[in-house]
């Protein structure tokens, strides 16, 4: 697995670094086998993929059978400077009369680097190691047909696990830990950590074609398609807030921030929360104590007017070396106005109906406001067919901006999300941009497909001297796609 931590200095992370470093170049497979006794009753595991915040059981031929009870998913965060290590544990019961084995599919953030795994069984606590992918899966069965207790954690997708425990005893809990790293957001004066819970369901273009593992059961709800061979790991099903177990799908969350520097506040346009100041400590908790796993968690800490550092040195001993994280605080500049070409794109496939479309079209409209006389502008909309208000950009004038935010208003969600469409018609008027005119396309999603790379692939070839520009919508875009598109947008 990739560690985006590890890039931002290659003298800033504890020994824990060492292993992420290893980490890269080999797929996250960490699989660790209990050496109890126990009962053999389980059959091979399943590909089952869950939403965020669902763990199913799985029966002997390792089809989903029904949901269980995940207890409570417990997070512990620690920020020094730009980099966040995160604590995760997750609690799940059998509350049959039967040997189980089950699924669990869940977010992380899409830079994550996963450097500890442990289980706990009763009074055992086993360590997990790391392994290539054949490998994993072939410890896991192995184990799990001899009846011992056993666990597989899988990456799927830089944002995207799941976790299969084997041989779950009657009545009883179990307890996964994870340990990862991510590197802090820091944005025009300001920091950012995101805490993902749950995920958005993905469009699957292509048609379905056959599985390219068919010795494996396809669990999830959508097929491989010719766009997306891993379809059916990278579709779990969906739960609705309604249908919860009551108690279950909450989390608890405690975040320990030293900033480097004075801390003037800390917010969230996610949840109410509170801090207590320690110093340049602050501790931030939600204020209504667990919250429900529903929607990402996100912080945002503001530094004291004036006092902002240009540079911090963070140091940590670790069995008895000492290891220097330096952070970097970039400067400010200020804005230089170009006249724009401003390309507005607004996705709205059916994942998005409800409150998504509404956020949507206000980021659209607030977005029209920005436009000043000597700019050029289109608003492109797009589901399973791509539409535009114009066939090609016009001049910002009050008529044209009328029918703008009239076109904005009149959206609704439903479809597919052809994606690659979209994106081709928004970078495809390159040679009718006037000279001395910035080309910005600002692409408006909630980023819920599963072709990412082929996209990647189109952003690449097409942008020329455009720029694009993401903005994520609802309550868990799909960052990976989010921050990768951006990049390759320049």
């Amino acid at each position: 697995m990739q560690s985006r931590a590890a890039a931002h200095t290659s003298l800033t992370l504890p020994p824990r670094a060492r292993i992420i470093r290893f980490m890269e170049g080999v797929s996250l497979w960490l699989a660790f086998l209990l050496m109890l006794s126990t009962h053999s009753l389980m059959a091979e595991a399943s590909e089952t993929e869950t939403t965020g915040g669902q763990f199913h059981f799985v029966d002997q031929r390792g089809a989903w059978q029904e949901p269980a009870t995940l207890l409570n998913a417990d997070y512990r965060v620690t920020v020094s400077g730009l980099i966040a290590t995160t604590r995760l544990r997750q609690t799940f019961r059998n509350t049959s009369q039967q040997w189980r084995e089950g699924v669990f599919t869940f977010p992380l953030p899409e830079q994550a680097g996963v450097h500890a795994l442990t289980m706990e069984a009763g009074e055992r606590r086993i360590e997990g190691r790391i392994a290539e992918r054949q490998q994993a899966r072939q410890r896991y069965e192995k184990a799990k047909e001899e009846g011992r207790q056993a666990a597989r954690l899988d990456q799927q997708r830089p944002n995207l696990f799941s976790t299969h425990l084997a041989n779950i005893p009657p009545g009883e809990s179990i307890t996964v830990e994870l340990q990862y790293q991510q590197p802090v957001q820091y944005r025009y004066g300001q920091f950012e950590l995101r805490l993902p819970t749950t995920l958005t369901p993905r469009y699957m273009p292509g048609v379905p074609v056959p599985s390219p593992e068919p010795e494996e059961w396809l669990a999830g709800w959508a097929l491989p398609t010719s766009q997306v061979a891993d379809a059916h790991r990278i579709s779990p099903f969906t739960v609705a807030p309604g249908d919860l177990h009551p108690g279950s799908h909450r989390a608890s969350v405690s975040v320990d921030i030293n900033a480097g520097l004075p801390v003037a506040s800390v917010t969230s346009p996610s949840h109410r929360v509170s801090g207590i100041w320690d110093g340049e400590r602050v501790t931030v908790t939600p204020d209504r104590g667990d919250i429900v796993m529903d929607r990402d968690l996100v912080l945002r800490w503001q530094p004291v007017r004036g006092q902002e550092p240009s540079a911090a040195v963070f140091h940590e001993q670790f069995q008895g070396e000492d290891y220097l994280l330096a952070m970097l605080v970039p400067g400010l500049e200020r804005d230089r106005d170009f006249p724009r070409e401003l390309i507005f794109v607004l996705d709205s496939y059916g994942s998005m109906a409800g409150e998504s479309i509404r956020q949507a079209r206000k980021a659209l409209l607030y977005g029209l406001e920005t436009l000043r006389p000597g700019d050029r502008f289109n608003v492109l909309q797009f589901n399973s067919q791509t539409g535009s208000l114009y066939p090609r950009p016009v001049a910002v004038n009050g008529h044209n901006l009328s029918r703008a935010r009239q076109y904005v208003r009149d959206v609704t969600a439903g479809g597919g999300t052809e994606m690659a469409q979209a994106l081709t018609r928004a970078l495809d008027h390159q040679n009718q941009t006037p000279e001395g005119v910035v080309r910005q396309v600002v692409f408006i999603t909630d980023g819920a497909v599963g072709n990412e790379e082929a996209l990647f692939g189109i952003i690449r070839r097409e942008l020329a001297d455009s720029r694009l520009f993401t903005v994520g919508i609802g309550s868990a875009p799909h960052m990976h796609f989010m921050r990768d598109a951006a990049r390759h947008g320049r």
